[in-house]
């Protein structure tokens, strides 16, 4: 067997009768299938039995003291874990078609009669245990499906995550930045509406990395993006532009929303000591904006270009401020 595949589950089943002697008789009978044989001396005995295990199959007197055969089925009908069960009863009363009846409507699904003959036994039993290894089989076909499926799915998920998400901080990214930007550049066009986009430059970030390496600029990547979460309303659309650049694009903002929001990030950012491990340090950022009603930019890729230019005048004059883009 491949000790990859599960273990086949040997069906079980349980024998009911108030005599010792009738139990041991048919314990001898079902030997020779592959099944674990089970026995209980009464009605309660049996009921508290099928709660604890599952059974391929119930041989169950008819007449037994206390609770017989049709009451002990009864019961067993009534309980959704065990009302599935098949039962076969086994009886030495009479066959007449109103006593068989009875039995039906207690919840059997056939009849053997006392003496039990071995191979009739035998052959009806087989039958419920191919039933009940199909069942089990089918079950563990489910299993695998589902397992499949829910994997499929989480595969799915974390596929569609990496194509519009930054690996290393959890933004969105530049691709996924090109579709959200035309959409809200188009809705401005049509309604009239102001936005703002808003770059970011973290200020001397390659002398972090030589001095520090990499591992620790990635880290401030991380927490410099953590921060700009934390600092922006929840629709507003953050990107990873590229590098130590960043993008936050500010729907329904004009230029006064938005230099307002970029100086707390600044503020923020230079408040703020990147502690990692024996590591410490601050850095700073520069922020370009541009707005749709204030500069009438001719497309999406005309704003990125107008805050760039913002964003380079803010270096130029000396780094850590904010300056909006102006003819």
């Amino acid at each position: 067997m491949n000790p990859q595949e599960p273990t086949k589950k040997i069906p079980a089943v349980l024998i009911v009768d108030d005599r010792r002697e009738n139990l041991l008789v048919m314990e001898q009978l079902l030997k020779s299938l592959p099944v674990e044989i089970h026995t209980a001396l009464s009605g309660n005995e049996a009921l508290q039995k099928v709660l604890e295990q599952e059974y391929a199959l119930i041989l169950l007197d008819v007449q037994m003291p206390g609770m017989d055969g049709f009451e002990t089925a009864e019961l067993m009908r009534l309980s959704e874990d065990t009302a599935h069960v098949p039962i076969i009863f086994v009886t030495a009363i009479s066959k007449e078609q109103r006593h068989v009846f009875k039995g039906y409507q207690s919840g059997a699904v056939d009849y053997l009669f006392k003496p039990v003959e071995s191979e009739i036994l035998l052959s009806k039993v087989a039958v419920f245990l191919t039933i009940f290894n199909q069942k089990c089989e089918l079950q563990q076909i489910i299993k695998e499906l589902t397992e499949s499926k829910q994997l499929i799915e989480q595969q799915n998920e974390a596929l569609s995550r990496l194509t519009i998400h930054d690996d290393l901080t959890g933004l969105y990214n530049r691709r996924h930045m090109n579709t959200m930007l035309s959409q809200e550049f188009s809705r401005c066009v049509r309604y009239g509406c102001d936005m703002s986009v808003m770059l970011l430059d973290l200020d001397h970030f390659k002398a972090v990395n030589d001095t520090y390496g990499h591992v620790f600029g990635d880290f401030v990547l991380k927490e410099f993006a953590l921060r700009l979460q934390q600092n922006c309303r929840s629709n507003d659309h953050i990107f990873r532009f590229g590098g130590e650049e960043f993008l936050i694009l500010l729907p329904l903002t004009d230029t006064n929303g938005a230099l307002s929001t970029a100086e707390k990030i600044r503020q923020d950012c230079e408040s703020h000591l990147f502690v990692d491990d024996f590591v410490s340090v601050k850095v700073k950022t520069s922020v370009g904006i541009a707005s749709f009603c204030s500069n009438r930019p001719s497309g999406p890729n005309d704003i990125i270009s107008l805050a760039d230019k913002a964003l380079y005048k803010a270096k130029e004059d000396g780094r850590n401020r904010v300056l909006s883009y102006s003819s």
